[in-house]
Order: C-alpha cells, then sequence, then structure tokens
C-alpha cells in the first residue's frame, strides 16, 4: 500500500471524514473497474463521479460512454429488465430506452459506499418516477439496483417529484 492510501485510510478510521472506506477494493479489480476510476475515493469525489455519470446517461444520452468511463465490466446488477451481469448487458438494454426518452434528475446523493439516483423519465410506454442505486468502490460503480414506479394521477398535490 502505498503511503498515500495508508493515510486516506487511515484518516477514514479515524473519523477524520477525508476519505471513503478501502472495504472494496479488492472488488474494484475483480470486477473490472475502468482506468479512469480511482479505487479509494472520499465521498466528493463519488459525488463527482456519480454526477458526471448520471449526465452523460440520461441527460447527453451517451450509454456507451458513461458505462465505460465509470462502470465495472462484471457490474453485479439487480434490474428486473436487465437480462444478466456486466456492463455490456446494461448497456444493450438500457441504451435503446436511453435514447427515445427524456429525464430530469430530481436527486442525486452519495453516502457510505452508495449513490442514488433519483429520476422521472418520459418514456413511450409513460412517465415513471425511478431510484437508480448503486453500491461504488472508489469512483467505480460496481453494483445496482433500480426501482421504478408508473406517475399516475393522485390526490397528493405533490406527488413524486
Amino acid at each position: 500500500m502505498r503511503f498515500s492510501q495508508a493515510v486516506t485510510v487511515l484518516s477514514f478510521l479515524l473519523g477524520l471524514g477525508t476519505a471513503a472506506p478501502a472495504v472494496y477494493t479488492s472488488e474494484y479489480t475483480t470486477l473490472g473497474c475502468p482506468k479512469s476510476t480511482t479505487p479509494i475515493a472520499t465521498e466528493t469525489q463519488q459525488y463527482e463521479a456519480l454526477s458526471d455519470f448520471a449526465s452523460l446517461l440520461y441527460l447527453q444520452k451517451m450509454p456507451t460512454k458513461a458505462f465505460n468511463n465509470y462502470v465495472a465490466t462484471h457490474l453485479i446488477n439487480h434490474a428486473a429488465d436487465v437480462p444478466g451481469d456486466g456492463a455490456a448487458v446494461a448497456i444493450q438494454t438500457v441504451g435503446p430506452l436511453v435514447a427515445e426518452s427524456a429525464f430530469v434528475i430530481e436527486q442525486l446523493f452519495v453516502a457510505q459506499d452508495r449513490g442514488v439516483t433519483y429520476f422521472k423519465a418520459t418514456t413511450p410506454m409513460g412517465t415513471v418516477a425511478a431510484i437508480d442505486m448503486f453500491r461504488m468502490s472508489g469512483t467505480c460503480l460496481i453494483e445496482h439496483w433500480v426501482i421504478q414506479n408508473p406517475v399516475l394521477n393522485s390526490t397528493n398535490p405533490h406527488p413524486y417529484f
């Protein structure tokens, strides 16, 4: 371990709040994180990575670039509508949907090696409120969950967003 990495880990363990935990650094390698990511990162660095990923994917509609820059090759994927693990499978499934949909990112946050995006997606099939949650190793997205809810008429004056 390099001295700077040791200081970063020690700072976190002492509660100085300067580093994210290094719990998943072995997964960083085994799951095939891109070279554009780092195995250890602060929450601020993780937030910046997730924010850039979300911008590339949802707003700039560049799923291949988003995944190539931030997602592990062997992404563990829990999304029911994606037929397996891996970044390539996710790109094949999500790419066409991204191309034909409009997105508004409502909220984005990172804490404890988890990143969450809450967004509105207007698709050919209707409008949905969705949450993408990722487990992160440094600035690499290594595991994914999604929850989607169709936007329906509601008696609540401010439903969903």
